[in-house]
């Protein structure tokens, strides 16, 4: 099997929190990181096409103790079953600029907030 992604990714397991609706945020894990999106488990199934705010807490790429509560938007490209929970493809967007370097030591892209 080919992986076509124009970006490669990083294995990670960082905490994450994606806000659903109002008041009902659930518990995530990412699962993978790169420039193009991440790659979020949890046990809600996201929607496809809806956009959400999350938080993802990612490590510095040389101190993993020293961890940053990164916010920003992303759009669920599709979800599935895995087991007893759900992966949920995402394209974040409206990173704030004080953690677009950070997001950018991961390879991740610079995204500018709105």
């Amino acid at each position: 099997m080919s992986d076509y992604r124009s970006k490669p990714r990083s294995n990670v397991s960082w905490r994450a929190a994606i806000l659903i609706s109002a008041g009902n945020i659930v518990p995530a894990k990412i699962v993978n990181f790169s420039g193009g999106g991440i790659q979020v488990q949890c046990e809600r199934l996201l929607r496809d096409g809806q956009t959400y705010q999350m938080m993802m807490e990612v490590p510095d790429q040389y101190d993993a103790s020293v961890r940053t509560q990164v916010i920003c938007k992303a759009t669920c490209l599709y979800a599935l079953l895995s087991g007893s929970e759900y992966r949920a493809g995402m394209k974040y967007f409206e990173v704030p600029p004080q953690h677009q370097e950070l997001l950018k030591s991961w390879g991740g892209k610079v995204a500018m907030a709105a």
